[in-house]
This record gives structure tokens, sequence and C-alpha cells, in this order.
């Protein structure tokens, strides 16, 4: 009986669809993706300064996409140097923690995934709720 039960077991485990994909909303993430690409980096470098990192200038800047309940955004204030590649992690809360790039695998953290030359595909965001 037993020799019947896991083949039947692991059939029915295949037939049970994965369940899709979470959407996490995060208004100070979608905040940040409305804003202009200067203001975007602007906004970047503020919250690195206010982490304590080093940065001069954000070269680039992008959305690297959700990781527990935030949401992972890029910055690069250097293009030759990888010290000064960050990880910028923004709370639904519109809480931010910063962590440079190289130290993501140590923490157990997503790592930086490089940047692409293409450039963004647009973002859908909602659209922020009309107050009257």
């Amino acid at each position: 009986m037993t020799r019947l039960a896991i083949p039947l077991l692991a059939a029915a485990l295949a037939a049970v669809p994965l369940q899709a994909a979470v959407t996490i909303a995060n208004p100070a993430s979608d905040q940040l993706a409305r804003l202009t690409v200067l203001q975007r980096k602007g906004a970047l470098r503020a919250a690195l300064l206010d982490s304590g990192l080093a940065c001069t200038r954000v070269e680039k800047a992008a959305i690297q996409g959700p990781w527990k309940n935030m949401i992972m955004w890029r910055a690069q204030c250097s293009a030759t140097d990888p010290r000064y590649d960050y990880a910028v992690f923004i709370g639904p809360d519109a809480s931010v923690q910063a962590r440079p790039c190289p130290d993501l695998a140590q923490l157990k953290l997503p790592i930086c995934r490089p940047f692409s030359s293409n450039p963004p595909a647009p973002l859908t965001l909602p659209k922020p709720p009309s107050h009257r």
C-alpha cells in the first residue's frame, strides 16, 4: 500500500499549481520611482549619506526588485571603483537600509546585479490616491 501511496502523493503535488508572485505594496519606493532621474539620484545619495556611506555623486541608479518586504535599489557612486556600489533597501514605512554591494553576500542579502546598458523599461506604477 505504501508503494502506491508515494507515487500518488508525488503526482498530487505535481498537479498543484505554484503560488503566483506576490506584489509588495511599497508607497515609498513607488514615490522614489516617480521622481525625475536627477531627483532620484539625489534622494539615493541622501539615503547613502544618512547611512554613513561615502558618495560624492550617484552616477547610476536603478530599481533591482523586491526582497522580503522591501524594494532593493542600486546606486553606483563611482564608475571605476566597486567600493562605491551600493544597495539601498526601501521599506514600506519609508525606512532605508543601505549596504555596500561587496558586503551583501556575506550578510546573506541579494547580490547587486550589474546595471543594464539598455534603457530602462517604463515603470507601471499605481496612481497615487487623490485627496479631496
